[in-house]
């Protein structure tokens, strides 16, 4: 006999036994309470026996209690025959909530199924007028009225000057309103075109009308001026696209769209510069300076030890993801290929993108500007990268450091002195500023 949920079962069998077992210990001790009177009146004579009265009480309430139990356990034995049907009727009803749970979820899913039937059906293409196309070259039975309405699509030159000074208004406004970076060093509006300009980095031609919004903005053109001596890095056609679209869509979503068009064009001018540097110190490890200079790929996997020509490969074929990368340039060689990068004590140059996202040029150790006798500053020309030219800086730096060096110590050294035979070298400071005005 199954009970309900969270209570035992208990066979019918152990319930009536139980209950005849009772039924018998109460009658045993009503009949033992009597004898135990009935006896001891004859035996002390000084207790209170009870009368027959109040002994037909106790024997009605053991009858009627015992009657009562039977009753019971009568109702519960014709309650059982009708169990089986009880758990039918259970279990039909939760077969029939379970079909009404499916129905449901069935129904919305038609409901769903159909609005995207909506979206995917196919279209009805126009067979006959597309094998006349494509057959003959020309559609015959186009409406001629669509001919004059194609004739009048071009506005006249008063329209369209019209429509540039109202277009121009609307760009200037928008600029007005619109906070842009402080690192955006020029900006120029002509026929309704804003140009952006950002130092070294590139330059933007944007305009209103971004999907038909004339409140978000459209990119036009995209001009990188990171580049090399040899002019600035091309970009495929597709890959300027992508970038193009990628952020129109962030712009339009923001509340300030000059400051991501300005945090998405710097990123990838200063990666796209750190690609140009590790590749102008590969070609020159492996050229001219390939016994002089050592270079080293700093990432945050490698920590900064070892940067091995495998990872600048890497680097170069677009594998190798540039962000927070850096570059050591070591120079002064000992000579000793053995020796181990850990160990080497010559002096290196470390180019890396800061946390400002801006790319620092820092010397291992203290160094003097020749021109001006201060500390030397190592930068970087984002328009025209040379990393051969900073190198050839930072040697002659080192070297006008090192010479001030020796000097003072000979100065200390009071058993030198100078004769008149001495040979004495001397810099023109002039020839050393602009040395191709001297040779002509």
């Amino acid at each position: 006999m199954a009970g309900e949920l969270g209570q035992q079962t208990v066979e019918l069998g152990s319930v009536v036994r139980r209950a005849a077992e009772e039924s018998y210990l109460a009658l045993r001790e009503l009949v033992e309470k009597s004898q135990a009177e009935s006896e001891g009146k004859g035996a002390y004579g000084g207790g209170r026996q009870r009368s027959d009265s109040e002994k037909k009480i106790d024997l009605l309430k053991f009858i009627a209690r015992t009657r009562q139990r039977m009753l019971r356990l009568h109702v519960l034995a014709k309650w059982c025959q009708q169990v089986p049907l009880v758990q039918y009727c259970q279990q039909l009803g939760s077969t029939l909530s379970s079909h009404e749970t499916c129905f449901t979820q069935t129904a919305d899913s038609l409901f769903f199924m159909h609005e995207g039937l909506q979206q995917a059906r196919a279209p009805t293409f126009d067979v006959p007028s597309a094998l006349e196309i494509m057959l003959t070259g020309s559609y015959q039975r186009l409406p001629r009225c669509i001919e004059d309405i194609g004739s009048q699509n071009k506005l006249s030159p008063a329209e369209e000057k019209h429509a540039l000074q109202k277009l121009d208004t609307s760009v200037r406004y928008k600029l007005l309103v619109t906070p842009r970076p402080k690192e955006v060093s020029k900006v120029s509006v002509t026929d309704g075109i804003a140009v952006f300009h950002i130092d070294g980095e590139c330059k933007v031609l944007l305009t209103l009308g971004y999907r038909g919004n004339l409140d978000l903005w459209r990119i036009l053109h995209m001009e990188l001026l990171v580049g090399e001596k040899s002019g600035p890095v091309k970009l495929e056609e597709r890959r300027r696209f992508t970038l193009g679209d990628d952020i129109e869509r962030r712009m339009a979503v923001s509340e300030n769209p000059f400051s991501v068009l300005y945090a998405i064009l710097h990123e990838f001018s200063i990666q796209l510069a750190m690609n140009t540097v590790i590749r102008q110190a590969r070609v020159l490890c492996q050229g001219r300076w390939k016994e002089a200079i050592r270079c080293e790929l700093i990432t945050d996997s490698t920590s900064g030890q070892t940067g091995n020509a495998a990872l600048m490969q890497l680097a170069l074929d677009g594998e190798l993801d540039l962000s927070g990368a850096g570059l050591k340039l070591n120079y002064w060689l000992d000579g000793k290929s053995s020796v181990p990068a850990e160990s080497d004590l010559s002096p290196f140059i470390k180019i890396e993108a800061g946390q400002d996202m801006q790319i620092k040029c820092q010397h291992s150790s203290f160094i003097l500007d020749p021109l001006t006798d201060k500390e030397a500053t190592l930068s970087l020309d984002l328009c025209c990268i040379d990393v051969e030219k900073l190198i050839l800086k930072a040697i002659a730096c080192n070297r006008h450091t090192r010479l001030l060096d020796i000097q003072r110590q000979l100065c200390k050294n009071v058993q030198i002195s100078q004769s008149p035979e001495d040979v004495i070298l001397k810099r023109d400071v002039n020839v050393a500023k602009a040395p191709h005005k001297c040779r002509k």
